[in-house]
């Protein structure tokens, strides 16, 4: 029988830590079952609710929050950059990328972290090795997500970098604010993207393009050397059309999954001070979403 994740991870008692998540809409997160997984394996008093914040009550929120006791919080769309005017200090990572998505609460303020970059970081790792340190890479699209995969890129010393999106002034503007990296903005066509696959070793879809079953028909991923890496950072679906591309040209993909997980397991690890095992709760994730037959 497969377990459904969602179900209580654990019982709090009225000890417990609480901790949690906001944005708008958020209703269908997976990170409140994925920590009181993280939880109930690390044998924790904790619990992990979500709440949905109005854009115009942000600052009301965090008071209340902060008010309450709360130990921390994740962040998710669209409150990563406007918290960032309430925060009393942040992390240099966070700093860095120019977004938080955790927060820490405490008597002298709140302060801001980002464990996206983290999160990613140790899944490609985990996933597919680091046969791509040092070498090219390809990520796909310039929003908030495609600034912390760039963080992460540097930590592997990848070079150069490069920055393909459909609005190529964003692409420009994302490489002016790391002007430390070798990040070279392209455009998003396959005239452009042809010879850059020939050299890239890893490829990474940190766009949407993908929830809701969106090819990327300017990637010819057959020009990958054949120790190839692609990673889609979408995790509904698992199978997005870029990951099965890749395994029909016999590369290696990578879903999102396991920088969803890695990422929560930094926060955890900021919040609790316990580091949880990744592999053991991304697999219980990993068999539910199997079996759904629908994406959100």
């Amino acid at each position: 029988m497969i377990l459904d994740p969602r179900e209580n991870a654990g019982r709090p008692g009225g000890s417990a830590m609480v901790c949690g998540i906001i944005g708008q809409p958020v209703g269908h997160s997976l990170s409140p079952w994925m920590h009181r997984l993280f939880a109930e394996e690390s044998g924790l008093d904790f619990l992990y609710a979500p709440f949905p914040v109005p854009e115009n009550r942000l600052e009301e929120a965090l008071c209340g929050l902060q008010a309450l006791g709360i130990r921390g919080i994740n962040v998710t769309v669209p409150y990563k950059e406007a918290v960032l005017p309430f925060l009393a200090d942040c992390s240099p990572t966070a700093t860095a990328i120019g977004a938080v998505n955790t927060l820490i609460f405490s008597e002298t303020g709140i302060f801001g972290d980002n464990t996206d970059a983290t999160g990613f970081f140790r899944a490609i790792n985990r996933h597919a090795g680091t046969g791509w340190h040092g070498q090219p890479a390809l990520v796909i699209g310039a929003g908030g997500a495609s600034r912390a995969i760039v963080h992460a890129l540097a930590s592997g010393n990848a070079a150069p970098i490069y920055l393909a999106n459909r609005s190529a002034e964003r692409a420009t503007i994302l490489a002016r604010d790391f002007p430390h990296l070798p990040i070279r903005p392209i455009p998003l066509t396959t005239r452009d993207l042809t010879p850059v696959l020939r050299q890239t070793v890893l490829v990474v879809n940190a766009s949407s393009r993908g929830l809701k079953g969106e090819g990327h028909p300017e990637l010819d991923l057959g020009l990958l050397s054949e120790s190839g890496i692609v990673c889609d950072i979408v995790y509904r679906p698992l199978e997005t059309p870029l990951l099965a591309a890749a395994r029909a040209n016999g590369r290696i993909a990578v879903d999102g999954l396991g920088m969803l997980v890695e990422q929560g397991a930094e926060s955890f690890r900021l919040w609790t001070g316990v580091s949880p095992d990744t592999a053991l709760v991304e697999d219980r994730l990993r068999l539910w979403l199997s079996t759904q037959k629908t994406t959100l």
